[in-house]
């Protein structure tokens, strides 16, 4: 494939995608020609295809067949141009989501390359942390891979497509420059014994604490925005050094690739991509260990979630050191609160044992160059049948989250990205969780007090309304994973999106008949009511725009969603 064949590729998929995610959200309206042709009317064009709409009221479409006025579509800047009056995006928020969109193709163009040259037998044979590197990210978000405040050396450099491995700076922290610390860090897990040894005898502890940065972070903010505390001699400059790193899908949190059992690290990183700047909030991330060492607790000794096998990436330490001047402002933007930063989690692959193998959930959503779903793959390796195969699979990933929701009023937002599954022989044997600061939040209700949660966990979570903690997992999994999952699986494996969600549908109410106690408790956190809301996050970028916050955004409802999981009724 020559380099315009590519770019037009890549082009009709985003384009694809823009139309089906508004489409969904309610800001595009696409009119049906027959049972698989569609037509959008915008700006003065035609905009032709064929799809066809899931069960998620969702259309499915054929990025190949995408014309406009007649000829193939193959601009995705063009189309947002011709969506503009539809979307309602003024010049100057148009103007910066097309830079998201550049830079998304410039991703998109480094990722297709490589994937080009490879089959889903041949991704799945390659080491987690490759394959992670590989992956499409966020399906939701129309500008996936926007990173504002890169360009093409840095995607190239640092981008988890570009499969490069990094060294991160390091720096010497000195309690006076207002450092907070948090369980316990971690830089054994980064660094040769010996360095490590020669810089705790030039900055003992406990005064002094070592915090890696990464490169980017480092040339762009840290040395510039924090000159003050580098020339008091607060920070220290150590250099680059330690274990080499690649970085995962969400940018600022990276495997240690020379040691990929050792912990990872998450990183501020001060640059806008899919829906906020990626620093790293200090409140949050002060709870990080102590709440990951609870809920590796309850996975432990909970009945139904120890038979489940879910575990726990724990975040073992963090790091968060303010910029005084920032710190002092409550309304500044938020993510000058939380540019220096570092947080030590356990790996995936930590949680894996002999003859088993490790991927993220979001696995299930990619396809090879050429199509072929790493799904039904995997489902072929397993020698089970589809159906055994997910039902397998909701049982050891989504109802140990139900279960977290209705027995102890913890909800997680559990995307992709958020979730590892640990296979044995190809079949799904436990579902590990992370990511726990801000993506884990606590029922408005008396429930988590009354089934134990610590006070001063709860004291650190954000509440919510029972009706607005169950989308962390309707929309944050099911929505956000199943909803890209299940037309792949019908496509592919033969199984239709009906009986995929009739499934969980029974797999559910299944868990419900064995737990009684919680009735209650399950019409509070009611997954299975006819209708859902329609949680929209890429008009929230459309209306608010770019300018800065002091908050990060949160999303929009559309139109409610007719539920699949609704049980069928017998007309009897």
């Amino acid at each position: 494939m020559d380099e315009e064949q590519l770019w037009h590729r890549l082009n009709r998929r985003l384009v694809a995608k823009i139309i089906a995610e508004c489409s969904y959200e309610g800001c595009l309206h696409p009119d049906t020609l027959d049972s698989h042709r569609f037509r959008l009317m915008a700006g003065g064009h035609c905009y032709d295809f064929t799809a066809r709409k899931t069960v998620w009221d969702y259309l499915w479409i054929q990025p190949a067949s995408l014309t406009r006025d007649g000829q193939l579509a193959t601009s995705a800047a063009t189309a947002m141009l011709d969506f503009q009056g539809a979307l309602g995006v003024n010049d100057m928020v148009l103007g910066n989501f097309l830079e998201e969109l550049h830079n998304t193709l410039a991703g998109d163009r480094i990722q297709q390359a490589v994937l080009s040259e490879l089959t889903a037998a041949d991704l799945l044979d390659l080491p987690a942390t490759e394959l992670e590197s590989l992956l499409d990210g966020h399906p939701k978000a129309l500008a996936n891979r926007g990173r504002l405040g890169w360009g093409l050396s840095e995607l190239n450099q640092y981008a988890p497509e570009a499969g490069n491995a990094l060294h991160l700076r390091w720096l010497a922290a000195h309690r006076g420059c207002g450092l907070q610390v948090h369980g316990t860090p971690a830089p054994e897990q980064c660094l040769e014994e010996d360095l490590l040894d020669r810089w705790k005898q030039r900055f003992p502890a406990p005064e002094w604490v070592f915090i890696p940065v990464h490169p980017w972070q480092w040339k762009q903010l840290i040395v510039i925005q924090y000159a003050a505390a580098i020339a008091r001699g607060e920070l220290v400059d150590l250099g680059t050094a330690g274990h080499r790193y690649r970085p995962q899908q969400s940018i600022r949190t990276l495997s240690n690739s020379d040691h990929p059992q050792h912990c990872d690290l998450k990183l501020s990183l001060t640059i806008l991509n899919t829906s906020c700047y990626r620093g790293l909030p200090p409140g949050p991330i002060a709870m990080a260990p102590r709440l990951s060492s609870w809920l590796a607790g309850i996975a432990g000794s909970d009945p139904v979630l120890s038979h489940a096998g879910m575990a726990v990436q724990r975040e073992l330490g963090s790091v968060h050191i303010p910029q005084q001047a920032q710190h002092q402002l409550n309304g500044t933007p938020y993510r000058y609160r939380e540019m220096l930063g570092a947080v030590w989690r356990e790996s995936l692959l930590s949680k894996t044992a002999n003859g088993e193998k490790a991927m993220l959930f979001a696995t299930l959503m990619q396809t090879d160059g050429g199509g072929q779903a790493l799904i039904a793959e995997i489902i072929r390796r397993s020698g089970l049948t589809t159906r055994d195969w997910l039902a397998r699979l909701f049982e050891r990933v989504t109802i140990p989250l139900y279960h977290l929701l209705c027995r102890y009023g913890i909800g997680m937002v559990a995307h992709g990205q958020n979730l590892g599954l640990i296979l044995r022989d190809w079949q799904p044997q436990r579902v590990v969780v992370k990511d726990f600061h801000g993506d884990l939040r606590a029922a408005e209700s008396p429930l988590p007090e009354r089934q134990g949660v610590p006070k001063d966990i709860l004291a650190g979570l954000k509440r919510l309304p029972p009706r607005h903690l169950l989308h962390d997992l309707y929309t944050g999994h099911m929505v956000t994973t199943l909803r890209f999952i299940s037309p792949l699986v019908e496509e592919q494996c033969g199984m239709a999106e009906s009986a995929f969600y009739q499934l969980l549908g029974e797999r559910m109410i299944a868990y419900q008949q064995q737990h009684p106690e919680l009735a209650e408790h399950f019409a509070e956190f009611d997954l299975l009511r006819p209708e859902m809301e329609r949680v929209c996050i890429n008009r929230v970028r459309f209306r608010i725009g770019y300018a800065d916050d002091a908050q990060r955004p949160l999303p929009e409802l559309g139109q409610p969603l007719n539920n699949p999981l609704q049980p069928e009724t017998s007309d009897d």
